[in-house]
């Protein structure tokens, strides 16, 4: 008597030898699609950041030259300078001074656009104060598709 046909479909001792191939198999596949990933990944880059703010003067100083309690400061000259990341400048990003009393030639707030050096230079400026007290310049930089904003503070010193 012959033994019968046995057949390894649906037979889950009979498919031990097949194992080591779909492992194999499996683990090829996956080391693939992490290589393509990671090879993907490696060609992004981070956005552009603001790194650094830098101005022309560490302070503006005004002076009460009639002694009226009134500190006034005329001809004020100012560059901005802004920075990424990678200490390259940032061209056409928007700069903005505020507070000290700062006003440019017609009267408003001072703003200007950083050029291909990275530079905004803000000319012939006036500030006044009045009283004897400190106060500030915000410096406020930001850009376009750039992730993030920078500022910087620049005393007013009543001479």
């Amino acid at each position: 008597m012959r033994s019968p046909k046995k057949s390894f479909i649906g037979d889950r001792n009979g498919g031990i030898e097949g194992l080591p191939l779909q492992l194999l198999i499996m683990v090829l596949i996956a080391g693939i699609g992490s290589a393509i990933i990671l090879g993907w990944m490696g060609g992004l880059q981070a956005p552009s950041t603001i790194s650094a703010v830098h101005a022309s003067a560490n302070e503006i100083v005004l002076e009460d030259s009639d002694k009226d309690g009134v500190y006034v400061g005329d001809g004020i000259d100012l560059t901005i300078t802004v920075l990424d990341q990678n200490g390259d400048p940032i061209e056409g990003a928007s700069v903005v001074l505020d507070g000290g009393g700062l006003q440019d030639v017609s009267g408003r707030r001072p703003h200007g656009v950083t050029d291909a050096q990275g530079r905004a230079t803000l000319d012939d400026l006036t500030a006044s104060h009045i009283g004897k007290s400190l106060s500030f310049v915000t410096v406020t930089v930001a850009k376009s598709g750039i992730t993030s904003s920078r500022s910087i503070t620049i005393p007013v010193v009543c001479a």
